[in-house]
């Protein structure tokens, strides 16, 4: 699932997409959640780094990258809003790059 997640502190900043990365059996009972943040500027650490394409399915407007190595927990509290969902291509490749990130 990608969200919409509001920026830190009570001043305006900007929101972001971000990809969830925590079970789904956790997703709704939790009140924290797990995340990695995309980035606009392609083009990084490709080990660490997944392309996702714009689309009505992702729900994102412009070509982004997972940056896995970024991962974040925030309050459930911040999530705006989903913005769609990524595919299962694009989840295995997310998958073996956390756990290389990890050494799992």
């Amino acid at each position: 699932m990608i969200v919409l997640v509001e920026g830190p502190g009570d001043l305006a900043v900007k929101r972001r997409p971000f990809l969830v990365v925590q079970s789904d059996l956790f997703n709704e009972a939790h009140a924290s959640v797990t995340l990695v943040p995309m980035t606009s500027l392609t083009g990084g650490e490709t080990l660490f780094r997944v392309p996702f394409p714009a689309s009505d399915t992702t729900g994102i407007s412009v070509e982004s990258e997972a940056q896995v190595d970024k991962i974040k927990t925030l309050r459930r509290s911040r999530v705006v809003r989903v913005l769609g969902q990524a595919d299962a291509t694009s989840m295995e490749q997310v998958d073996q790059a956390l756990r290389r990130w990890l050494a799992l």
